[in-house]
């Protein structure tokens, strides 16, 4: 028996050297035959049947790696009729720029690569008017499944890709369809907590600098902010809410306004970091000193918001948990097309810094984590 091994050890080797000098790319005909095995057993070894024996595959798996050989990922797509290709529909002025999108994106990235997914993503800014080209693009490239973020440029979106029938979800979006669902944050608990914690520390007076006037997450945490206030008896005054796109620049606009059309207010909560550290940056130029004369609590917890001086204040939300539960979400979708879509609303936490000047008279508790300085 080792004698024969060894004669077809040799065989396999000329075989292999024979593909090798040809200088062509090998094809999986020329593993087949160089390992002694049938082009199917090769196919199966290939997809991972499960069917061949142990040493069946490592010998066609060796021959592989003789000939330096690498299966066309197009070929298999074509032969199981998939794309494997997932789509991200981003629509925001910053884009990636902004650092609680780029958390989501690095979570929805790390699952759908795990399971064997090609994500193609996709920015478009929310003025634009020809985002219906990139649904196009999707249909074209046979996209299994949809992710969509931001703000979208109208109502309209939502159906149109639910009428395409491919599986979508929605983050920040609150849509339902019947291969349709979306993953939040409590945008309103969130709201709430905060507003209420700068009450109680005896703010009365509270700008809210919001996102976009049409974005869902901003009317909800407008929704969690008049809530705190109605809780109070504080009477709530549409003057001190505006928004700020989102943007640092629009956040220190906001606040630059309010400074000047509401010198009582001694508070402001921004619907974003981005914006807080804008509205930081306005009350600095006006000559006043944070949390003494004005508090500020954010909406994110992005990265910058431990490093800015005095440290941010704000309402954490698990931008790269978000990620992955959209993506294991949307997979499922597409594995089990009978399923029913699932919503998911994940918990806030309050985030205590600096930059409110309550590290020492709020406790522990409820939700909201206590962070002394940095």
């Amino acid at each position: 028996m080792p004698q024969q091994d060894n004669i077809e050890d040799k065989a396999r080797e000329r075989r292999s050297m024979s593909v090798a000098r040809s200088g062509r790319e090998p094809t999986i005909k020329d593993i087949a035959k160089a390992a002694g095995v049938s082009v199917s057993t090769v196919s199966h070894v290939l997809n991972e049947y499960g069917d061949i024996s142990e040493d069946t595959e490592q010998r066609v798996r060796e021959v592989m790696k003789e000939l330096n050989y690498h299966p066309s990922a197009l070929a298999r797509r074509l032969v199981r009729k998939r794309s494997y290709i997932l789509q991200l529909l981003l629509f925001s002025v910053e884009g990636l720029r902004h650092p609680f999108f780029y958390e989501v994106i690095c979570g929805i990235s790390a699952e759908t690569e795990k399971a064997g997914y090609d994500l193609v993503l996709s920015i478009k800014d929310v003025r634009d008017k020809k985002w219906r080209d990139s649904l196009k693009r999707c249909y074209e490239s046979r996209s299994e499944g949809i992710f969509v973020m931001g703000t979208l440029p109208g109502p309209e979106v939502p159906e149109e890709i639910e009428s395409s029938q491919i599986p979508a979800l929605f983050i920040d979006i609150p849509f339902e369809g019947a291969r349709a669902t979306y993953v939040t944050s409590d945008n309103i608990g969130g709201a709430m907590t905060a507003t209420r914690h700068l009450i109680s520390l005896g703010h009365t007076c509270i700008g809210l600098i919001n996102g976009h006037v049409i974005s869902p997450i901003s009317n909800q945490r407008l929704s969690g902010y008049k809530q705190a206030l109605e809780m109070h008896g504080i009477p709530f005054d549409a003057g001190l809410v505006h928004p700020g796109d989102f943007t640092e620049e629009g956040g220190g606009e906001v606040t630059a306004r309010l400074l000047k059309d509401y010198p009582n207010m001694t508070a402001v909560f921004a619907g974003s970091d981005i914006m807080a550290i804008g509205a930081m940056k306005a009350i600095r130029a006006a000559g006043l000193k944070i949390p003494d004369d004005i508090a500020v609590i954010g909406f994110d917890d992005i990265e910058f918001a431990s490093y800015v001086r005095p440290a941010l204040s704000t309402v954490k939300q698990e931008g790269e948990v978000m990620g992955k539960k959209a993506a294991r979400e949307l997979l499922k979708l597409i594995r089990y097309p009978d399923r029913k879509p699932c919503k998911q609303v994940l918990s806030t936490e309050l985030v205590i810094r600096e930059s409110c000047g309550g590290c020492k008279v709020y406790h522990q508790g409820g939700g909201v984590q206590v962070v002394s300085g940095v």
